[in-house]
């Protein structure tokens, strides 16, 4: 099994998927810098992170969607 978590790893889609988790982790980082931050307004704050995440809820949405027309093709 290791060596398909590996290929896993080396294929296009996998270092795509690695490179978008370093990206996140930073932009944690990031956030949590803003909101120790005393010159960053909350609630602007708030909102901006409200927007990220409910754009992050719409890709999963579409995901979700992709995954219930593959399931009735295959009925």
């Amino acid at each position: 099994m290791e060596k398909a978590a590996e290929d896993d790893r080396n294929s296009p889609v996998g270092a795509l998927q690695d490179e978008i988790l370093k990206r996140t982790k930073l932009h944690t980082e990031m956030v949590r810098r803003l909101v120790h931050d005393p010159n960053v307004q909350p609630l602007q704050l708030a909102g901006f992170l409200e927007d990220i995440a409910n754009a992050y809820l719409s890709i999963s949405e579409e995901l979700s969607q992709v995954v219930t027309q593959k399931e009735k093709r295959s009925s």
